[in-house]
């Protein structure tokens, strides 16, 4: 290169600066306005989001604890929830690369109590929840400890052959977690924070290492109650219990995070091969366009290839994504459950990638309100700051016209409607065979877990009187098929939606009230993520306000009220 040259080329970036600077002030701005409005809906959290190596903004929203009257901030502390699975992932990488272990290993060289179906699982079936093992095998703050942890997981029956299928797995992670404490002779919390955090210069992210003091906790809210922050709630004294060990609870800040993102850069922590095959696509997640890595979701995006992971209990929440092509990195918190932090850094993707079409408010407030089908039943419209229209249904035909696919056998779901029924009824008569049938779990595990959760929530309702099921939907493209169910007491209702996988139920979810989202397309047109219906708003010559339900084979008109 010239000397010449070089000036040139010097010159062009120094006149480049000024315009890359303020077209990062701008969408700084508009990130914060967005996030101005999120709070003013109920959110509250923190967010770190950085494009090309820089900090874009980093920032806390609302209350970290309303009592006190102390507002988050990018310093608030939060429980990272499952993202944790991936730090998990990285010590057993560096384990491999200190010559401790190899990913192909079997569960028999660590454990070997391991029946005959566990003992040839490999490492890399439990990082990419291959293995087998369930979901959760306990209560998060079961104060259980290793060796208890292990002898259960030993005894409960696997969901499939290892190596033949997915099922998220809290349980395989931390049967990780106890192998790392075997080989370093350190506890999981000491070989991260050595081997890990310190390299990283993470110095406020661990368990209980760091001294997190209380008031630096985001605290919890779950339906507007408090539920408090990660260390109001036991724990043993070197960390949480077993089941949440290793596969979630630890906690850190927005800037802690960030620079783990910035050391997964380069070789700091992992050596280039680790690190290939830490982000590589392993075990496809079921159905969907993504797959699991060792403690990350990846998949391709139109922007690129894109590594996330979330984590939450049902009352904080919290997200980490990048894409490393870009140097786009987006981290956020929540500290209830009423504003998720995917929802907001979908949204700040869509800002930073310029996809977002704003509806605009007065037509939104225009449209929110109480709509009228055919059959006279009725549903109710909201609208959140992603400009996301919210349809709550609590009866047979507002749950079909907005949340079926179009494509549902009258038999099955007629059979998964009986069965709901069945189960949830044997809850009350105290049957809890029927439940732990589907759940493939032994009834007295099912029992010990679900009977206190019905118990509690007749003490605040009032005894039981009552099921309605609404009716079953299709999620053909997850292989699911979805069961919601109006429970009765005699102070309320609660609603659960049951998850289908074939003969077993997989998750449930319990809510206030059943729910379907649907994003903005423009031209007051919304569009369902998942199924193929579509929303239209009109207004009719006479001033009433309609939407037009439409599916590829039929459409429906739902008058406002």
């Amino acid at each position: 290169m010239t000397h010449l040259f070089r000036l040139l080329v010097c010159s062009c970036l120094l006149a480049l600066m000024p315009f890359f600077a303020t077209a990062q002030s701008d969408m700084a701005a508009k990130l914060d306005n967005y996030l101005k409005r999120a709070e003013a809906a109920g959110y509250s959290g923190s967010v770190l989001v950085a494009e090309g190596g820089k900090v874009i903004l980093a920032k806390g929203y609302g209350m970290a604890d309303p009592d006190a009257g102390r507002r988050e901030s990018d310093s608030t502390f939060f429980s990272i929830g499952s993202i944790t699975k991936q730090f998990t992932g990285a010590a057993i990488l560096k384990l491999e690369m200190q010559g401790k272990l190899q990913v192909t290993d079997p569960l028999s060289k660590y454990f070997p109590q391991a029946p005959p179906d566990k003992a040839s699982i490999t490492l890399h079936q439990l990082l990419t929840h291959g293995a087998g093992f369930p979901g959760a095998i306990g209560d998060d703050y079961e104060l259980l400890d290793a060796k208890a942890f292990a002898g259960r997981a030993m005894q409960t029956k696997l969901l499939f052959e290892p190596g033949k299928g997915y099922e998220y797995s809290n349980v395989g992670y931390s049967l990780l977690g106890i192998i790392v404490e075997m080989l370093s002779g350190q506890s999981y919390e000491q070989y991260l924070s050595q081997h890990i955090f310190k390299p990283a210069g993470m110095t406020h992210t661990g368990y209980l290492l760091p001294g997190f003091k209380k008031d630096q906790l985001g605290v919890g809210y779950r339906d507007g109650e408090r539920w408090g922050a990660a260390l109001d709630h036991p724990w043993l004294p070197d960390g949480p219990g077993w089941h949440l060990r290793a596969n979630g609870g630890i906690i850190s800040n927005v800037h802690d995070m960030y620079k783990w993102f910035l050391a997964l850069q380069g070789d700091k922590v992992l050596s280039q091969a680790a690190r290939d095959k830490y982000f590589a696509p392993h075990n496809r997640e079921g159905q969907a366009d993504s797959y699991y890595g060792y403690g990350w979701v990846i998949m391709d995006l139109p922007e690129g290839r894109f590594i996330q992971h979330n984590g939450g209990n049902g009352v904080y929440n919290a997200f980490m994504g990048f894409f490393p092509s870009l140097g786009r990195c987006i981290i956020a918190s929540s500290n209830t459950n009423n504003k998720i932090s995917d929802d907001i850094a979908q949204r700040i993707n869509a800002y930073l990638t310029g996809n977002v079409i704003e509806a605009d408010p007065a037509q939104l407030r225009k449209w929110t309100g109480t709509y009228k089908l055919p059959s006279g039943q009725t549903f109710d419209l909201q609208f959140d700051e992603n400009d996301q229209l919210q349809a709550f249904f609590e009866n047979h035909d507002a749950l079909l016209a907005l949340s079926a696919e179009g494509n549902e056998d009258p038999a099955i779901t007629a059979a998964l409607d009986t069965r709901t029924q069945a189960i949830m009824e044997g809850i009350f008569r105290g049957d809890y065979a029927p439940l732990a049938k589907v759940f493939g779990e032994p009834e007295a595990d099912v029992r010990e877990r679900a009977q206190p959760y019905w118990q509690e929530l007749q003490k605040e309702l009032g005894p039981y009187q009552s099921i309605t099921v609404l009716g079953t939907v299709n999620r053909s493209k997850m292989g699911l098929q979805l069961t919601f169910a109006k429970i009765n007491f005699e102070r309320g209702a609660l609603y659960r939606m049951c998850v289908w996988e074939g003969e077993l139920m997989t998750n449930v979810r319990d809510m206030k009230r059943p729910d379907k989202v649907y994003d903005y397309q423009g031209n007051a047109t919304f569009a369902s993520p998942n199924t193929p219906c579509s929303l239209h708003f009109h207004t009719t010559p006479n001033g009433d306000v309609v939407m037009t339900i439409g599916y590829p084979n039929w459409k429906a008109e739902a008058v406002k009220k």
